[in-house]
């Protein structure tokens, strides 16, 4: 009897906490959002951030104002052999450039998956929007809009702000 008793009492503990799906995302977010400082003069400049989304769809272009960047392009970073074109242990990315195996390639990517409520990190050493031919240095505390386009058709602007790490 007791038994029975403490199985009813798991069944309804278990549908209690089924009906409760936390787990599932109703609006797609972005949070952490960050580009690092840039010294005088350079060229390019990298941004990161986490996004989730609550449907499967893609992230299929980045752009920013013409007065930070010429362009923004989706961007991994990974050991070579990992992922780039391999020859017989070097890995040539899309410039052309030949890195033996363990070293590091960054390659550009044509678009990025977005799971249903699965949050992708865009971060140091992986994806991360690439900003090219920078306007003028990134300066601590700056701020500029990045506009994320989904496979879906919308366009997200996400709030940008240049900081030396990543930010709390």
């Amino acid at each position: 009897m007791r038994l029975a008793a403490a199985a009813a009492a798991a069944v309804l503990l278990l549908a209690a906490c089924g009906s409760d799906d936390s787990s599932t995302v109703s609006e797609l977010t972005v949070e952490r959002a960050w580009a690092r400082t840039t010294p005088a003069g350079a060229t390019t400049g990298v941004v990161y951030f986490e996004i989730t989304s609550p449907d499967d769809d893609t992230i299929v272009s980045a752009s920013v104002p013409a007065d930070i960047a010429a362009g923004a392009e989706l961007h991994e970073t990974m050991a070579a052999g990992d992922g780039g074109h391999s020859h017989g242990g070097d890995t040539t990315d899309t410039a052309g450039t030949t890195a033996p195996s363990g070293e590091m390639v960054m390659e550009p990517l044509d678009e990025v998956e977005l799971s249903a409520n699965s949050t992708v990190v865009f971060e140091p050493g992986g994806l991360h929007v690439m900003l090219i031919d920078l306007a003028d240095a990134l300066t601590l505390d700056e701020e500029f809009t990045l506009t994320l386009t989904l496979g879906s058709g919308d366009q997200i602007d996400v709030d940008v702000v240049v900081a030396d790490n990543v930010p709390d």
